[in-house]
């Protein structure tokens, strides 16, 4: 249990270790970017794993995928991102339209209770948000002079989760997540004269919190000597978020309070209902061919917000992965894998009549230790978001994942699950 503790500790005390400056101008509306990366082995399948099953890896995009851990045996995960992102669009400025950030992401354990029951407990992100930009204002009674206003969001949702998931007939397998939302939304503008000096600042917090669950299933089976087929389902019901938002106005110096109080939220009050659904073929353990389709309904929470409102979205992956494995004492054990994916969604945010779009594709390298449970898996993603055009910014963004795998056997007193 040393080694598993001693990545633990390190985890945990570098999270302060974040050098984020990525722009995400759309984070702006709603609850800001929602987290589509799981930062575990389906990275480099387009995050593609609704179907997915592993005895040694945490495949948290499906509650009920942990029954297929191994027994006896303390699993461990933790992930992070480097991403760089270009910006292109009429109102982005071609000599600094690039930013860059390295994050980490996420920080999850498993292991099994009992011979059929798996359980996993961790902490990674829902949304984000960050962003910067200026806008001209029209000061009432004037003819026409205008003030620069200053925007600068950040902050996100995080969700902290406990999922169980229980093995029926070896060949069904259900499972429930019960998560813990919490986090802000904090936006600042800064009111600034021709000379840019700033006048008056208004910080806006909107803090959020609540209990979310999601619930999974999967069907497994045999077909034939060489063939391994799965499926996979998901779903979540409609959740508050129970908003709380807040207002401090300061003077030109910063600290000269002169408002504060409470204000009407208007970010999202709710997250919508969901589902997935997900399908994996096996051939000889070896190749693997994945596909998912998630939805979510959206225009049933009525957000709109000027030239913007909020709409359903889904998104549709393939994921396909090569598995190399070596026979050790008539038992194949896993070395190394290769792994290739795609993914388009139309995503929740219509700006100016027009359905923000992502588009993109993965590919993803892992490596398994021979002598421990350790593996280690790095993934690549390019994907296009948004369209330019005058009225919306296009983001090109590349992103590099590393997700780290540990285990430990636990100490069973005798106790053998068989």
């Amino acid at each position: 249990m040393k080694i598993t503790g001693l990545i633990i500790l390190l985890t945990v005390s570098s999270l302060h270790l974040v050098a984020q400056s990525n722009n995400s101008p759309y984070s702006i509306l709603g609850i800001g970017d929602i987290e589509d990366n799981f930062y575990n082995r389906t990275s480099g399948l387009a995050n593609t794993g609704i179907a997915y099953r592993s005895d040694r890896f945490l495949i948290g995009n499906n509650p009920a995928s942990f029954s297929g851990l191994s027994n006896q045996v303390l699993f461990g995960e933790i992930g992070g991102k480097a991403s760089i992102v270009n910006y292109y669009g009429a109102g982005v400025n071609t000599a600094n339209n690039q930013s860059s950030d390295l994050t980490f992401r996420r920080l999850a354990i498993a292991a099994k209770i009992a011979k059929h029951w798996g359980t996993s407990a961790g902490l990674i992100p829902y949304s984000s948000q960050n962003y910067e930009f200026n806008s001209p204002l029209v000061i009432q009674g004037t003819y026409g002079e205008t003030i620069n206003q200053y925007f600068q969001g950040n902050g996100g949702i995080n969700k902290a989760y406990f999922a169980n998931s229980y093995e029926f007939f070896h060949h069904l397998s259900l499972g429930v997540s019960v998560s813990y939302l919490f986090g802000s939304l904090q936006q600042k503008i800064i009111y600034q004269d021709a000379n840019q000096n700033e006048l008056v600042s208004q910080t806006n917090t909107v803090a959020v919190t609540n209990f979310y669950a999601d619930y999974g299933l999967q069907y497994y089976t045999n077909v034939g000597k060489r063939w391994n087929f799965s499926l996979g389902a998901t779903f979540a019901n409609k959740t508050n978020l129970n908003p709380v938002s807040t207002v401090v106005v300061l003077a030109s110096d910063s600290t000269q309070l002169l408002n504060q109080g409470s204000l009407q939220p208007s970010t999202l009050t709710q997250l919508p209902r969901s589902f997935g659904l997900g399908v994996a073929i096996t051939r000889d353990h070896k190749f693997t061919l994945l596909a998912d389709y998630k939805y979510q309904n959206w225009s049933a929470l009525n957000y709109t917000a000027g030239n913007y409102f909020l709409q359903n979205s889904s998104r549709f992956s393939l994921g396909f992965e090569i598995s190399k494995k070596k026979n050790v004492y008539n038992t194949l054990i896993e070395t190394k894998y290769l792994q290739a994916g795609f993914y388009y969604s139309n995503t929740y945010i219509n700006a100016f009549g027009q359905q923000l779009t992502d588009i993109g594709g993965t590919i993803g390298l892992g490596v398994n230790s021979k002598r421990s449970l350790l593996a280690y898996c790095l993934s690549l993603q390019y994907g296009i978001k948004g369209k330019n055009t005058p009225q919306l910014i296009q983001e090109r963004y590349a992103n590099i994942t590393l997700t780290i795998s540990f285990g430990e056997v636990l100490l069973s007193q005798g106790r053998k699950f068989y």
